[in-house]
C-alpha cells in the first residue's frame, strides 16, 4: 500500500540515529558565525565526528547484533531485544558528546545537542526496561523541536516558519509510526515528551 510505503520512507528519513546530525546542521545554518560554517574545515571536521561516532559506528554495531541473532531487525521492534542496542547507543552518544565538549571545545549549545540525546536515550532505556517500548522516532523529534526553540535565541533568521514545519514533521513521524503499527499511541506521546523534556533539561542545566 502507498500509505505503508510512505510511512516507511518517513521513518527512514527521520530515523533517530540521524537526528543529532540534522540538529547540528540546523544550528550551523541558523548562525554560521557563532556555530561555524558548514563549508569550513572546522564544520566539516565536526560533521565527520558526528557521522562516524553517532551514525556509522552504531549502524555497524546494529548490523553485527542482527547477524549474530541478538536482534531480529535493525529497527529493534521487540522490546525485550532493546537493552543491548540501547547500551551501545548510550556509549556512542556519550563518546560523541565527550569529543565535542572536551576535545573540540565547541559552543555549549552544540554540545548540549549531544547531551540531550544522551539524556533521552538513558531515559528511554529505563522506561523500556521498567515500563514500555517508547518510540525513539518521536523522542528524536521531541529533541529536535526543543533544539529549534533554543536555536531561535541565536539565529540570524526568524524561525517561526521553521518551528511550524518542525511541529508538522513531528506529527507526520508519529503518524507514520502508528500507521506501521510499530507503537501504541501512548508510546508515541511518551516519546515526544521524553525527547523534548530531556533536550530542554540539557540546555537549562
Amino acid at each position: 500500500m502507498l500509505q505503508t510505503r510512505l510511512a516507511h520512507i518517513v521513518s527512514y528519513i527521520f530515523h533517530p540515529i540521524f537526528l543529532p546530525t540534522y540538529a547540528v546542521l540546523f544550528l550551523m545554518w541558523c548562525n554560521p558565525y557563532y556555530f561555524m560554517s558548514i563549508n569550513s574545515k572546522q564544520g566539516i571536521a565536526l560533521l565527520s565526528v558526528i557521522l562516524v561516532n553517532s551514525v556509522l559506528l552504531p549502524i555497524i554495531a546494529l548490523i553485527i547484533l542482527r547477524r549474530s541473532g541478538l536482534i531480529k531487525d535493525l529497527e529493534i521492534s521487540d522490546r525485550k531485544e532493546r537493552a543491548i542496542p540501547f547500551l551501545i547507543m548510550i556509549f556512542f552518544i556519550f563518546w560523541t558528546y565527550f569529543v565535542m565538549k572536551f576535545r573540540l571545545q565547541l559552543p555549549e549549545v552544540l554540545t548540549d545537542v549531544m547531551w540531550g540525546a544522551f539524556l533521552s536515550i538513558m531515559a528511554a532505556y529505563f522506561v523500556n526496561v521498567l515500563y514500555m517500548k517508547v518510540s525513539l522516532h518521536t523522542m528524536g523529534m521531541g529533541n529536535l523541536l526543543a533544539i529549534i526553540i533554543a536555536g531561535s535565541f541565536v539565529s540570524l533568521y526568524g524561525l517561526g516558519g521553521v518551528l511550524a514545519v518542525g511541529i508538522l514533521t513531528a506529527g507526520l513521524v508519529g503518524s507514520a509510526r502508528l500507521a506501521l503499527n510499530a507503537h501504541k499511541p501512548r508510546e508515541v506521546y511518551y516519546g515526544y515528551l521524553l525527547g523534548f523534556a530531556a533536550q530542554m533539561a540539557a540546555f537549562i542545566v
